[in-house]
């Protein structure tokens, strides 16, 4: 390329490449910047795009999920453990090894727990799967409701709930997608649940219907509990110790170029806690967002990387967290001891900010990781055990700072059931909310594919060099795209690379 090409290529075209890259079939939405590529200051187009997800792609996503479950449970006896023992599927990302039955027990008694904590009385489980919580809460209620995709799945489940004289008349149980309303009384439910179910939808549009839905079969006050939610902001750190944990022996350039193609071709929905804050602001019936770490004492993928939400809707009457005082870990606060002046001198509740999760650094090292926390980590359940000691409740959340940060709200335990504001967003315009588990296939061959198509089309010098997918555009204040804060390349999460 001539250095009068060069120059062109910074300043002219893009608008062409563009306009060609919104008539290619896939693409629903598309930017082209010039970026400087290396020391010696070339210039190099990049296109960034938006895939389009078929309908097609969302059935065959939804399809392919609701195979494996069928085949898991369809030969698979009740046997005589009974509904809440069945942890069938509940595998180790790290080993492929069932998790060990005692995490999962804790995991399923802090399920259990968080929903109880809302004193339910008309339940509707969306995903009920194995009845893991069908089991220990439906006989404290006057209604438990459970849908499930799965035919295997619910007729399993049906045998065992005709044989428990707790269950049998208060439980009904239906087989149909999780977007489906079909036979789901309106406005009936004071309590729906999703738990450890939104990673197997298509993407973050088919869960947005889903959550409408929910809260169209909610009663006033009524509230929504997603449990087991993956977090996008920490998945390059897991499938990073994912990698290591099954290949140790990995160079780091092995190890980025596997889990760059792991991500891309994810099948599973994770999602920026952000998510649901904006799903909810644009929402006038919904009074309140609660997004919370998930509860432990194990160290595992789902204590590490998940978390729970719940969604009130209105008339609840929350108390708001978002302008509590705050004091900033390893700067105002150095050791747990030191917190108890701070409660002293804030009686009504406090916010300790700037928390390295030490759940994830230990995580981080175990990975060969290079270290960067100045200051001591916490473990999030080290400082709600200590909250207990002293009588007051610790609410765990993630930091939007920082992925390997958390923030912590102390508060009095006086039994409020409504919070908002725990979870604090940074600006979600320019933030990749979530990945698109329904495009992972078409997305591992769409850029080589619309660079084919365009050399066909445009002169070259206004094929892009490099093609990044993205879920969706990093959006300026009045609507247009931010060009300035699309990712580099290799960086499509959109976070600063190093």
């Amino acid at each position: 390329m001539t250095h009068a090409q060069q120059h062109t290529r910074s300043t002219e075209g893009w608008e062409e490449a563009e306009a060609a890259l919104l008539r290619r079939e896939g693409v629903a939405r598309a930017a082209v910047v010039t970026r400087a590529d290396g020391a010696a200051g070339e210039r190099r187009l990049v296109a960034y795009v938006v895939p389009e997800v078929p309908d097609a792609d969302v059935s065959r996503h939804v399809g392919m999920w609701r195979a494996v479950y069928d085949e898991m449970y369809r030969d698979t006896a009740p046997g005589a453990a009974g509904i809440t023992d069945d942890f069938t599927g509940w595998n180790s990302s790290y080993t492929r090894e069932p998790i060990p039955l005692p995490q999962m027990r804790a995991w399923r008694a802090a399920a259990v727990a968080r929903v109880r904590g809302l004193e339910p009385r008309r339940v509707l489980e969306i995903g009920v799967g194995s009845g893991l919580l069908l089991g220990p809460l439906a006989g404290r209620t006057e209604e438990y409701w459970g849908t499930d995709f799965s035919e295997a799945v619910i007729a399993r489940l049906g045998a065992q709930v005709a044989t428990d004289p707790r269950l049998a008349d208060r439980v009904t149980l239906r087989c149909q997608a999780a977007d489906s309303e079909e036979g789901l009384p309106a406005g009936h439910f004071d309590t729906v649940v999703l738990n450890s179910v939104v990673q197997y939808f298509p993407d973050a549009a088919y869960l947005s219907r889903v959550l409408d839905g929910a809260l169209r079969r909610l009663s006033p006050g009524g509230r929504v509990l997603v449990g087991d939610v993956r977090n996008h902001g920490t998945a390059e750190e897991f499938l990073t110790a994912v990698h290591h944990a099954q290949r140790p022996g990995d160079e780091p350039p092995a190890v980025r170029a596997a889990v760059a193609r792991a991500r891309r071709r994810e099948t599973e929905l994770h999602l920026d806690p952000g998510f649901f804050t904006e799903w909810a602001a644009a929402r006038p019936g919904v009074v309140a967002v609660d997004i919370r770490l998930k509860s432990g004492a194990a160290a595992n993928e789902l204590t590490r990387h998940r978390y729970e939400v719940v969604l009130h809707k209105g008339p609840a009457r929350p108390v708001s967290l978002a302008e509590l005082p705050t004091v900033t870990w390893g700067r105002d606060v150095h050791q747990l001891s030191a917190l108890a002046a701070g409660l002293t001198r804030y009686r009504g509740g406090l916010r300790l900010t700037r928390v390295p999760n030490a759940r994830l650094v230990t995580e981080a090292a175990e990975c060969g990781v290079p270290g960067t926390v100045r200051q001591t980590p916490l473990d999030p359940h080290a400082l709600q055990s200590w909250g207990a000691e002293h009588g007051r409740r610790v609410l765990c959340t993630w930091s939007a700072e920082a992925p390997g940060w958390f923030e912590a709200a102390i508060v009095p335990d006086d039994g409020t059931r409504c919070y908002d504001g725990l979870y604090r967003p940074g600006d979600t315009r320019s933030t990749p909310l979530a990945n698109v588990p329904a495009a992972s296939r078409r997305a591992s061959k769409l850029p080589a594919l619309l660079r084919r198509e365009l050399a066909a089309e445009l002169p070259g010098h206004l094929v892009p060099d490099d093609v990044v997918l993205l879920a969706r555009m990093p959006l300026a204040p009045g609507g247009e795209i931010d060009r300035a804060a699309l990712p580099a390349p290799g960086r499509a999460d959109g976070r600063t690379p190093g």
